[in-house]
């Protein structure tokens, strides 16, 4: 009795941080499907749910009001961590004098007199704030880099050091184009990074705040000093249209009936065709063309029906080269990589931070050549074949691949999978292969850079002809088509993936959907992530946040959804 009652606490447990991980509130059918999917042939229906009641009257679990039939819950830790931000920005209300002198802004404002009116007035606000913390919402990708520049310059001029902060090492480096050292949020907050403060006060830019999780911008936010300015550009989607192009305007002020008579929208019932349309289109005229999908698994076939219709077209080389490759198990969180039975035998785990009990350097990668559930230990094999086991409760910082075969083509477009301090690559960075010679690769990148290794020493490439919406956050091109499949759920298929999609584009969006008739209503569907305090009366002081587990690592992926935090953003 009492192994069970392991095993359902060890199942509750997963399922909570799981589900938590990604997201501020969680459906209980969500958390009741993950607790029994581990505790399968172990524990019954009904003992599952009887312990997942003992909490809920305990507290552990924080009913909140949902608008769909099941409950909705959240937990105490992360009301506090949004209380807690919430309660440290208002804090920093007219606490400073402007960022900038008036003279300083003038000058840049004559400098920068190209810039837009809208990106104008965000400049402005920015350097006439009095605020500790200030939000800027709405700056659309092809403005972005200049206004930052502009703000740049003005800071640096006033004394302060600018240092750039985001959820995605890609992300980092956008906003390094705007001549800002920039690193990821994730690690800056770890505990085990030192910030090097220096002696000069600093102005930290927060790029893509809606993709950082609640814990990691509290956990920044308590590292400021009192002299320290923050600025945090998100998009919470309703204002997203702010310059983001015409074909978003064009959705707006048309409607999607009228995009249907433009022609932008084609319906094509079977799924097959409807992809290889696609890829016919993209070869069209491949250059400056994105394709985005909504799935991983669809992006998979559309990347290799466009490699085909490339080497139909002659502009990728007949000769392929089939060569191994590690492909993400994005399904994997963060918690679930704490289960030994979420692992597969030949699974390849990579240890992004290394780990000094297993005597493991930072990006090593080890085979996984046994799973024991009962025990929860997985056994692996590395590069000098010598075999470890090791509980992965044990373990954070981990990625999941398993490895398959692409065949790639001289000229063929690709992007990087996982990011590389030899090679100074990003996750999700673009380039074109110039040359293959066995395992070994010469890629221009978009940047105009070579870059020439092993796959045998980096396997982290795939094609870069489609990607899925999260992944094209952040990219713009002149030409975007958009692959809608009405016949994927809402968490796939909603608001959100139509504005990310149709805004890439500068000049051109192509809708490509089974079903013309579903369309509109299922680009329609909301699915913003809640946070923890929605609805609930704001405290005039914050739930202090336990330090123990404030000092936790954070492990998450990096490409992963994480939730939102609470706060709105002047736009």
């Amino acid at each position: 009795a009492a192994r069970k009652q392991q095993i359902i606490e060890s199942a509750l447990n997963h399922a909570y941080e799981k589900n938590l991980e990604r997201q501020a509130v969680v459906d209980e059918r969500n958390l009741m499907c993950d607790s029994l999917r581990l505790s399968m042939g172990q524990a019954s229906f009904a003992e599952v749910r009887e312990r997942f009641e003992r909490r809920v009257e305990s507290g552990s679990l924080i009913e909140l009001d949902s608008k769909s039939p099941g409950r909705a819950f959240t937990t105490d830790e992360i009301i506090a961590y949004e209380r807690d931000t919430i309660v440290r920005m208002r804090a920093g209300k007219n606490q400073h004098e402007t960022l900038v002198v008036p003279e300083t802004r003038r000058e840049i404002e004559e400098k920068y007199a190209h810039l837009t009116r809208s990106q104008r007035a965000a400049l402005e606000r920015i350097l006439s704030s009095h605020d500790t913390i200030t939000g800027l919402e709405g700056v659309a990708s092809a403005g972005k880099t200049t206004s930052l520049a502009a703000m740049r310059e003005a800071a640096e001029h006033e004394g302060y050091e600018v240092k750039g902060l985001a959820p995605t090492t890609r992300t980092a480096r956008k906003l390094a184009e705007s001549g800002i050292e920039s690193g990821t949020l994730r690690r800056y907050v770890n505990p085990g990074e030192q910030p090097d403060w220096g002696q000069k006060k600093r102005l930290y830019v927060l790029d893509e705040s809606t993709l950082a999780a609640a814990k990691q911008i509290n956990e920044f936010l308590h590292r400021l000093r009192d002299e320290d300015r923050v600025l945090i550009i998100g998009d919470s989607r309703h204002n997203e249209a702010v310059e983001a192009g015409r074909p978003y305007q064009q959705l707006q002020e048309a409607g999607m009936e009228n995009l249907d008579r433009q022609g932008r929208v084609h319906e094509i019932v079977d799924p097959r065709e409807l992809l290889t349309e696609i890829a016919r289109e993209y070869v069209r005229e491949p250059r400056a063309t994105l394709a985005i999908s909504p799935d991983n698994e669809s992006r998979r076939t559309l990347n290799a029906l466009i490699h085909r219709e490339m080497q139909e077209r002659g502009d990728v080389s007949r000769e392929e080269h089939n060569l191994r490759v590690l492909d993400s198990r994005y399904e994997m969180t963060g918690a679930d990589r704490q289960w030994a039975v979420q692992y597969e035998v030949g699974d390849v785990v990579r240890y992004t931070r290394g780990s000094k009990v297993l005597g493991m350097e930072p990006g090593e990668h080890a085979r996984v050549e046994n799973v024991d559930t009962k025990e929860n230990r997985i056994t692996i094999e590395r590069a000098n074949g010598e075999h470890q086991s090791y509980d992965p409760r044990r373990l954070s910082g981990v990625a999941v691949y398993q490895e398959v075969e692409r065949c790639f083509s001289e000229g063929d477009r690709v992007q990087f999978t996982a990011p590389s301090k030899e090679l100074h690559v990003a996750n999700r960075e673009l380039g074109t292969i110039e040359k293959i010679n066995d395992a070994d690769v010469q890629i221009r990148m978009d940047s105009g850079r070579e870059v020439a290794f092993s796959m045998r020493e980096h396997a982290h490439l795939d094609y870069g002809y489609a990607v899925t919406s999260h992944s094209s956050q952040g990219q713009t091109a002149v030409r975007v088509l958009i692959h809608v499949d009405t016949g994927r759920g809402q968490q796939l298929v909603n608001s959100r993936f139509a504005y990310v999609s149709i805004s890439r584009g500068q000049y051109d969006v192509q809708i490509y959907t089974d079903d013309r008739s579903e369309l509109a209503r299922n680009l329609s569907r909301e699915l913003s992530r809640r946070s923890a305090t929605e609805g609930q009366e704001q405290e005039p002081a914050a739930q202090e946040v336990k330090t123990a587990s404030a000092r936790q690592k954070v492990d998450e992926q990096e490409q992963g959804h994480a939730h939102g935090i609470g706060f709105g953003m002047a736009h």
